[in-house]
């Protein structure tokens, strides 16, 4: 009995020190991402103030994919960011009292450039209405839903919210490829991505849906998922 008692012992105190290296990993990614992002949110800002200039047919084509390259490497690093911060606790929860329209005028007006640079519309329906949340949080999930939207995408998104009760219900709609019914179980899943559109293995690590639920999940809501195969695809949830 004892040399069993001693086991357990022993077999807790290596899961604490796993857990211990763990978080000293994601904390050692967090920074190094965080480091590198810097340089490339630059690039991106210069390149969009480039794409404003008088350029040859050939200069805007350029221009374009060096700001394309910028924005999927942007991305990737805070996707990476993110879930390690995620992973040890390094985001909390602050609620505060905010009006949601400050947070998707601003998602709106940055998203229609990136989408007319892929092709795509962005319709914006806005609305007015006061929530009680964490709007940085908030913040990063539309991020991940929006950028998901773009790459599964056929030519239109649909980004906006409406009041659901004593709630605001936010929606993301794309009219892409829409997801397969044994997918749906896994989309959530950390470096999981669905074969339907093998291009955006190229362009993506399977983190942005991981990173939404886990966010989700720090802000006490759920993410609904509405889709058709072949006519796209619908992210949504609920903020009090």
């Amino acid at each position: 009995m004892e040399k069993i008692k001693e086991k357990y012992r022993k077999m807790i105190k290596d899961l604490k020190n796993c857990e211990k290296i763990s978080n000293s990993k994601s904390y050692f990614l967090a920074q190094a991402a965080h480091d590198l992002r810097q340089p490339l949110q630059a690039m991106h800002i210069f390149t969009s103030m480039l794409l404003e200039t008088d350029l040859t047919e050939e200069q805007e084509d350029l221009a374009k994919k060096i700001e394309y390259s910028a924005v999927n490497m942007r991305d990737l690093l805070s996707n990476y960011l993110d879930l390690s911060k995620l992973d040890y606790g390094g985001f909390k929860y602050e609620e505060k009292e905010f009006c949601i329209r400050h947070l998707t005028d601003k998602l709106a007006e940055e998203f229609s450039f990136i989408c007319r640079l892929h092709g795509v519309k962005l319709q914006y329906i806005p609305c007015s209405l006061k929530i009680k949340s964490d709007p940085l949080l908030v913040e990063r999930m539309l991020r991940n839903l929006l950028t998901n939207a773009i790459k599964y995408t056929k030519n239109k998104i649909v980004f906006g919210c409406k009041r659901k009760g004593n709630k605001v219900l936010i929606s993301i709609i794309d009219n892409g490829c829409g997801i397969h019914g044994e997918d749906i179980p896994y989309i959530f899943d950390e470096f999981y991505q669905s074969g339907q559109n093998p291009e955006n293995k190229r362009h993506g690590a399977g983190l942005g849906l991981a990173i939404v639920k886990k966010i989700a999940d720090l802000i006490n809501t759920k993410i609904r998922v509405d889709t058709s195969v072949g006519k796209g695809t619908s992210f949504s949830f609920s903020l009090g």
